[in-house]
């Protein structure tokens, strides 16, 4: 894979990452880009092998609250310049971003974060019913009372885009290390000092934990709790369609989303109103049969189409379904953490805490994502989700 180094680790970095998912190696690729030379990446496993590489690739900005649309905006600019930049392909393909509502109810939701956008600044229009069906006419019309529609939006191709943050975190002078699990974190006297590794001892005044589910239990090797809890999701590719879906589409009545990629697989998954908590990536027959009935409701087209990939992935949500990001109590130690939408946020974490730790001080559209947020429960209201908060 691009940017992976040979041999063993050094034993001494700037930084330490935890974690070469696609947070992990945005977040090293902009350090390099502030001069960071000595950027180190561990993963106890392959690159991208959480759910980097287990997502939905759909994107946008287009949210209900103005912290969500904040960081996601600055995500979404980034997704547009990104392939340029980074001398690689991303597969971000501005199609536009859908999001669906089947009720009265919804559609007076989709009404009132169209009125929050404008306030925002950001691009979106409220559909009626027709215009809906002319933006995406592979509906069911009896599934649409209105649309909220951001023509910048669209999806991305998370291999692609994980590779091409790799191999540009490589050229900056990050060491992206494979097989190498954290076993422990020196802490003296409130500061981080080093982790230790299955490949030795590193020394560092900073460590990033970017380790999806497993960031609660390594935060504990600092002394830190972080009240996060792993939740498991379902996800589905189909067989090359012709094009049927324009826009990647987001559909709230049956908490379902989708896209239709440039080679013709529709991808996509539903949620439940209460998510299983479970470290278990398999998938199983409930989740699929639930995928199948609400997308064949939602668009016709794919009856009998068939499936050539099923999928389970794991989240290391907070309560609010937001992430975690920044500054910890124990100095030095720093969380990129709780993500439902860490695929489509990735370049907007990576470029925020990068500034931090280039600066030590915190980006205003950081700052309600600071993990102090899960001691004082200051959560954030997000109504647009596809998936349920527990509050």
């Amino acid at each position: 894979m691009p940017g992976v180094a040979s041999g063993p680790p050094p034993g001494m970095a700037e930084v330490v990452i935890v974690g070469a998912g696609i947070q992990g190696l945005a977040l090293a690729y902009e350090l390099g880009r502030r001069g960071f030379r000595d950027v180190v990446v561990l993963d106890r496993s392959w690159p991208g092998s959480g759910a980097s590489t287990r997502n939905g690739e759909m994107i946008r900005s287009a949210f209900a609250s103005p912290e969500w649309c904040g960081l996601f905006d600055v995500a979404l600019r980034r997704w547009h310049v990104l392939a340029d930049e980074l001398e690689a392909p991303t597969g971000f393909t501005a199609a536009g971003y859908l999001l669906l509502a089947s009720t009265t109810e919804e559609a007076e939701r989709l009404a009132g974060y169209a009125e929050r956008h404008r306030a925002y600044g950001l691009a979106t229009r409220l559909l009626d019913a027709g215009e809906t069906l002319k933006a995406a006419p592979a509906l069911a019309p009896d599934q649409v009372r209105a649309g909220l529609l951001q023509e910048d939006g669209g999806y991305g191709d998370h291999n692609l885009a994980l590779f091409a943050f790799a191999a540009a975190a490589g050229r900056g002078g990050a060491h992206v290390h494979p097989y190498v699990e954290v076993t422990g974190i020196r802490v003296d006297r409130g500061r981080v000092t080093g982790v230790e590794t299955t490949a030795g001892p590193i020394s560092t005044p900073r460590v990033v934990l970017a380790a999806g589910p497993a960031t609660p239990r390594l935060a504990a090797q600092a002394g830190l709790e972080v009240a996060t809890r792993t939740v498991h999701l379902e996800a589905i590719a189909t067989e090359r369609l012709e094009p049927f879906l324009g826009p990647a589409l987001a559909m709230l009545h049956v908490l379902g989303y989708g896209h239709q990629t440039p080679r013709g697989e529709f991808v996509g998954g539903t949620e439940q109103t209460e998510m299983a908590r479970t470290d278990d990536v398999e998938g199983n027959l409930y989740y699929l049969r639930d995928i199948a009935q609400k997308f064949v409701r939602v668009l016709p087209r794919l009856a009998g189409a068939r499936l050539v990939r099923h999928w389970g992935g794991l989240l290391d949500t907070a309560p609010d379904m937001a992430p975690v990001l920044g500054p910890t109590d124990v100095e030095g130690v720093v969380l990129d953490a709780g993500w439902t939408y860490g695929f489509v946020g990735a370049p907007a974490g990576g470029l925020l805490l990068a500034d931090y730790l280039a600066t030590g001080e915190v980006p205003p559209v950081l700052a309600p994502f600071l993990p102090e947020r899960l001691v004082t429960r200051r959560f954030i209201e997000e109504g647009s989700l596809v998936v349920v908060p527990e509050t």
